[in-house]
């Protein structure tokens, strides 16, 4: 805010100026402290250009009207580099081009009402609910992976003319695999020997065989031994076909490898996945909940078995930190790294980073992984709330909004920090009961957050911008996941999922208006004093407001606490008169004629009148000025600009108060 005064007089000339908007929405100051550069209230507005207030984004329905409400959207890029749109509603999932008409793809049913998450990477579109079987979408069909059965009867026989009963224990349990995971292990069996392991000899003790019922559709068996119960490890792998094997003590066994925790055959049923090293990493398994897995490389892609180079790893099992979402992220070094965000039932949360490293034992090549928390960092409880920006990951928790990021001027260390500060009041009102469900997205260098004000969902917007570090909060629109689209004209679509309705909705700085209706904004500054003496008094007399291009009906009004203290409006105008919004762009002109034989043009008295084809452009004019007229006494001046006509839109320029100060003694109301 600016104050310009003349040289003291007994009533000086007083200017007070708004034209800083920089510091964006502020529900964390009360607005008769407020300084002037942040808002009162922002209601349907977005800042633009070098921090000034603008009408927000419209929406228009995108595409076809789907059976029901949609339960998840995802883009997929084919082969061939087209682009085909997948949604999933009443547990159908539909293919479509460019909002065109809705196919359905065959091959796979989802739960209809869970909420679907998407991923691609090496062709295939995984979807995921954390209910149903994972699912992948190549181009044609869903496939899923049907889940094998633990194998049966393991039993065990010392190999005749070998060893004899005895002291010795050993205990096994068997496995079965398939082309993406491994089940859990068979009932355990055992058989009592004369000789330690260590000590036999292959030639004459000949060793222990194990067999076990052969298993529908496994492509291997995994058979485990120990010499005490419920602690076998690795021992071998027996190929397809085969359902036995004689152990004779000549192999090592790997420690490093137990039994699975859960059948991971029909891949584990997480919800959240993200690509990291070339490999797929999901949690938010609810059978699994301490559970990170990670899938092989390459030609394994998809395969969370240990033996085509995937696993899993239970960040503090048993612990508060549950795992909820997983990014791919750099550590405090700039080294790419899995990494996990957390939730805690205080809603604070944390982030650990995982890597992998590869050992080898006997034949056996397999994936060793580590975890790492991030010390004193804040974590999440909304999966689709994790965005990632150009520098940092940003992801909601009750507490706020948090970014997790290298530490600026120290080497190797990620921090979380809050950038919700300036919002806090607001956030803490948020309905604390969803805010898993918060739904986020960065685009345009801006994260588009959807948030909850009761219990019905995600029924606000608000929106932080990345480049001015401040936010417009709120706007009257709700999403429960959003999604960009780029059609066949390589025009990209930022959409998103209502929390009820069975279309998508494309939100564009091209649209006015709601789906054809009109929606309020409004811009409320801070509540201005006029002096720093506190007893000074505004003799005001006017006020003029600057916008930007405008069209539609805008209402300007000026408010203040007046001379009897009490908080009064002073005017209001309606401004509807813009000036001319027709005229000939600036490009060139279209074809012209100037012939008898063209019946558009005339000739009268030897004068040939050329009529131009080019055909007037609409358009706003760049700055409008209106202003109020009134006489009031005021301690305090406010400024409102707000709109609830249709086809609207203007940016906030300017706003100027102009009187003059009045010296005044205490008003005796003040100290009786």
């Amino acid at each position: 805010m600016k104050f310009v005064q003349s040289k003291k007089s007994a009533a000086e000339e007083l200017l007070i100026t708004v034209d800083d908007f920089s510091g964006g929405s502020n529900s964390l100051i009360d607005e008769a402290r407020m300084p002037s550069k942040f808002a009162e209230e922002s209601v349907n507005l977005i800042q633009v250009q070098d921090a000034l207030w603008k009408t927000r984004w419209g929406t228009a329905v995108y595409g076809a009207a789907h059976a029901t409400t949609i339960d998840g959207a995802s883009e997929y890029v084919k082969s061939d580099a087209t682009t085909e749109m997948i949604t999933i509603t009443n547990g159908v999932a539909y293919k479509s081009t460019d909002g065109g008409a809705l196919t359905a793809i065959s091959g796979a049913t989802f739960t209809a009402g869970t909420q679907c998450y998407f991923m691609q990477i090496a062709g295939f579109l995984y979807i995921a609910n954390g209910t149903d079987a994972l699912a992948r979408y190549d181009g044609s069909v869903l496939t899923t992976y049907t889940a094998l059965a633990a194998p049966a009867d393991l039993t065990a026989s010392r190999v005749a003319s070998g060893l004899s009963s005895g002291t010795y224990t050993y205990y096994a349990e068997v496995t079965a695999l398939n082309s993406v995971g491994e089940t859990v292990g068979s009932t355990e069996a055992s058989i009592t020997v004369n000789k330690d392991r260590d000590t036999w000899v292959a030639a004459t003790d000949k060793g222990i065989s194990w067999s076990w019922s052969s298993v529908t559709n496994a492509t291997q068996y995994q058979l485990y031994i120990s010499d005490e119960a419920g602690k076998e490890n690795l021992l071998t792998s027996i190929a397809t076909g085969t359902t036995n094997f004689t152990d004779d003590g000549s192999l090592d066994i790997n420690t490093y490898i137990e039994p699975p925790s859960q059948n991971t055959t029909a891949a584990p049923k997480f919800i959240s996945m993200a690509i990291s090293g070339n490999r797929i990493w999901a949690t938010n398994d609810t059978n699994s909940k301490y559970t990170v897995y990670f899938s092989g490389t390459g030609q394994f892609i998809g395969n969370f078995s240990d033996f085509y180079g995937g696993g899993w790893i239970n960040l503090e099992k048993g612990g508060r930190e549950l795992p909820v979402s997983v990014k791919h992220y750099q550590s405090g070094t700039g080294d790419g790294r899995a990494t996990v965000l957390c939730r805690t039932p205080d809603g604070k949360g944390a982030v650990w980073q995982i890597q992998i490293s590869t050992a080898t034992v006997g034949a056996t090549s397999f994936s060793i992984p580590s975890a790492v928390k991030v010390v004193g960092s804040f974590g999440t409880e909304s999966v689709l709330g994790v965005v990632q920006t150009t520098n940092d990951i940003a992801f909601p928790n009750r507490k706020g909004w948090f970014t997790l990021g290298p530490e600026k001027n120290y080497y190797g260390i990620l921090r979380t920090a809050e950038k919700s500060s300036n919002i806090r009041p607001y956030w803490r009102n948020l309905e604390g009961s969803k805010i898993s469900t918060i739904c986020a997205y960065f685009y345009d260098a801006k994260i588009f957050i959807s948030v909850p004000q009761s219990t019905a969902g995600n029924d606000k917007i608000i929106v932080f911008d990345t480049e001015r570090g401040n936010w417009s909060v709120d706007w009257s629109i709700g999403a429960k996941q959003f999604l960009e689209y780029t059609d066949t004209n390589n025009k990209t679509h930022l959409l998103y999922i209502p929390l009820s309705g069975t279309k998508l909705i494309e939100l564009s700085e091209n649209i006015l208006n709601d789906l054809g209706v009109a929606f309020n904004q409004s811009y409320i500054s801070p509540l201005l004093p006029v002096s720093k003496n506190k007893t000074d008094i505004m003799n005001f007399r006017q006020a003029i407001v600057e916008l930007g291009r405008p069209r539609g009906v805008v209402k300007f009004q000026v408010l203040g606490i007046g001379k009897s203290n009490s908080f009064t409006t002073i005017a209001t105008k309606t401004i509807t008169n813009f000036g001319a919004d027709t005229g000939v762009g600036s490009d060139l002109a279209g074809d012209f004629f100037a012939t008898s034989t063209n019946d558009n043009n005339k000739h009268v008295s030897g004068v040939w009148t050329i009529y131009f084809t080019k055909t007037p452009t609409t358009f706003s004019q760049a700055i409008t000025k209106s202003a109020i007229k009134k006489t009031a006494k005021i301690y305090a001046i406010q400024f409102k600009v707000y709109s609830t006509a249709a086809d609207t839109d203007y940016t906030l320029l300017s706003l100027q108060a102009k009187g003059n100060l009045l010296p005044r003694r205490l008003p005796s109301a003040w100290v009786s």
